[in-house]
Parts: C-alpha cells; sequence; structure tokens
C-alpha cells in the first residue's frame, strides 16, 4: 500500500495515501451505517435518519479527510476518542462508525456550546451507539479540562481539533489534548492550512520532538502522533515561525 509519509518524510508516522484511504472507507460503509450515510449526505447535502428526518447539511468534512479520521479511530490505543467542534456532525458519524466497526468497547465525546446545527446526526448517533457518543455543550476549553480532572492523562487515543479557529484557542485545544493523549495516540488538526492553525503545528514542529507529524497529510488536514514521553527541560524553547497570512488565507502552494 503507498503510503504518505510526514513532516520531512517522517517514517514514524506513515499513513495509507488518499486514495487507499477513500478505498477502504467505502468498503467501511458496506459493515458501518453511520459511515454509509455521511457518504450518503455527502452526495445529497442532506443527512436522513432512520427515522425518515433529514437536515440539510450546509458544512460536510471532505471525503479524504474523514477517510484519514476513520482509519486512525480504528487504531486508537485507548478506547476513548474526542473532538472539539461538532459542527453538523459529520466527522462525528465517521469516527463513531469506525469506531464501531472496529469494537464494541469505545466512547466518543463531542465538546461544541453551539446548539443550533447537526441536531439530526446528534440524535441519530445517541440513538444509535447510547452511552458510547456524548456531545457535551462545554466549550472545548473547559470540557477538555474537565475531562483530563475526570479520566486523567493519557486517557485519550485519538482528538480531532476542530473547534474555534483563534490561534488561542487551538494552542488550548492542543495543549489539553496533549495531556490527555496516550503513548502512539493520535491528534488530527482540521484546516491545518489556515495561518492559525498552521502556526500551532510550527509551534510543535520546533518544540515538540515527542510527536511525529504528517503536515497535510490529507488536503488541508495535519496528523500527530505522540512517539515518546514529553522530556523536555523546563527552561525548553525554540523560535517557530509563525505564519504571515491573515484571517482564512490559505498557502497558495501548500
Amino acid at each position: 500500500m503507498a503510503t504518505a509519509l510526514g513532516l520531512a518524510g517522517d517514517e514514524r508516522l506513515a499513513l495509507p495515501d488518499q486514495k487507499a484511504l477513500i478505498a477502504d472507507f467505502v468498503a467501511l460503509s458496506q459493515c458501518s451505517d453511520a459511515v454509509r450515510r455521511y457518504l450518503a449526505a455527502f452526495d445529497s447535502g442532506y443527512f436522513t435518519d432512520p427515522d425518515g428526518r433529514t437536515e440539510s447539511l450546509d458544512v460536510v468534512l471532505p471525503p479524504a479527510e474523514a477517510a484519514l479520521l476513520a482509519w486512525l479511530a480504528r487504531r486508537s490505543p485507548t478506547r476513548l476518542s474526542v473532538e472539539t467542534g461538532f459542527g453538523m456532525g459529520s466527522s462525528a458519524a465517521a469516527i463513531v462508525g469506525s469506531r464501531h466497526a472496529a469494537s464494541h468497547d469505545f466512547e466518543h465525546m463531542a465538546f461544541d456550546p453551539f446548539r443550533k446545527r447537526g441536531t439530526t446526526v446528534q440524535s441519530y448517533l445517541e440513538t444509535s451507539f447510547g452511552g458510547r457518543f456524548h456531545r457535551s455543550w462545554d466549550r472545548s476549553e473547559v470540557g477538555l479540562g474537565k475531562l483530563l480532572c475526570e479520566r486523567g492523562a493519557q486517557s485519550v487515543g485519538l482528538a480531532f481539533i476542530d473547534g474555534g479557529h483563534h490561534f488561542e484557542t487551538v494552542m488550548t485545544d492542543f495543549r489539553l489534548a496533549d495531556l490527555l493523549c496516550c503513548n502512539d495516540g493520535f491528534i488530527v488538526f482540521d484546516d491545518a492550512a489556515l495561518p492559525a492553525i498552521e502556526t500551532v503545528i510550527n509551534y510543535v514542529r520546533c518544540n515538540r520532538p515527542d510527536y511525529a507529524i504528517a503536515h497535510l497529510a490529507v488536503p488541508n488536514t495535519t496528523v500527530l502522533k505522540k512517539i515518546a514521553p514529553d522530556n523536555r527541560d523546563w527552561r525548553a524553547f525554540k523560535p517557530f515561525p509563525v505564519e504571515q497570512r491573515e484571517d482564512w488565507a490559505t498557502r497558495t502552494n501548500p
């Protein structure tokens, strides 16, 4: 199987290429109702609940990114996975559907305080997966902190960061996800080509040797894998590039 190497050819985090990821995801839809409904929603623009309710999706995670999340979710080293931001629920459907296909012993939590979108997908996930899926109305900065107190460090095997897109919010989400992430666990950034998010990734690249990085492993998505304990000296700091693009300006050639 072809692989996409991490940043600077980092062989510590080899991932299937985009074509292989999508093929695997489509095959997964044959045994996962949640994945099948995600794919149908991407094609139609509507998520359809088994009871017939539909919801128009103004934002749907691209299939390559959903497929990458599904591949990582099935390799989560712990039963607990989390995401910041729920949006229309397409990432949660991909993660929960793939985790259920791999094992019934899992738990997925989404943190998002905004109540107006994704209600049909949320209802479907709660009905279909019961206590294995939970949406918290806490802001991610609060909810992840609570989770750290309740479950402890290294309790999460996969964290998907797609909440607030201000630099300080993304950095806070990363730091809390870092404390929660177990050895060999994954942290995934959505919108990784945007300047605020890419600046956080630059910090990790320059200051966190305990992570392997696959930057833009699929379009707009970056994966970190925790490969060692954080054993930095308390004084450690290395300068890192701050992207000079403003707002949501992406790279011309990522």
